[in-house]
């Protein structure tokens, strides 16, 4: 009789997200989150092409989740959304590209009269 054999345990490696993110513009490895402990938005910026917005920055957040949001508004999946206290709206827009219709105004903000 032999003795009885030891279940094998093997333990799964986790990963840490990343820091890096590709960029859905360039495609380039180079878009980084800047988030200042305490802030209520944070930046994400690709350092290749310069595209950049700033996203609300939550408290469960990671910057996997930051980098989410930047990815949606690029796409356009998302609305970009003003942040309040800066003066421009250049700053929540990547890569300053305008996402609206083409500077045609909607039917819907036209008064139309009946």
């Amino acid at each position: 009789m032999g003795r009885k054999r030891r279940k094998i345990i093997r333990r799964r490696v986790v990963k840490p997200p990343p820091k890096v993110f590709v960029c859905p513009i360039c495609n380039q490895e180079a878009v980084a989150v800047y988030h200042e402990e305490g802030e209520e938005y944070a930046r994400v910026v690709c350092a290749s092409c310069k595209a950049s917005a700033e996203v609300k920055w939550y408290p469960a957040y990671t910057s996997v989740d930051a980098y989410a949001e930047f990815y949606d508004i690029v796409t356009g999946a998302k609305k970009v959304v003003e942040v309040p206290g800066s003066g421009s709206s250049e700053a929540a827009e990547p890569g300053g590209e305008d996402l609206g219709s083409g500077g045609e105004p909607d039917e819907a903000s036209q008064g139309r009269e009946d």
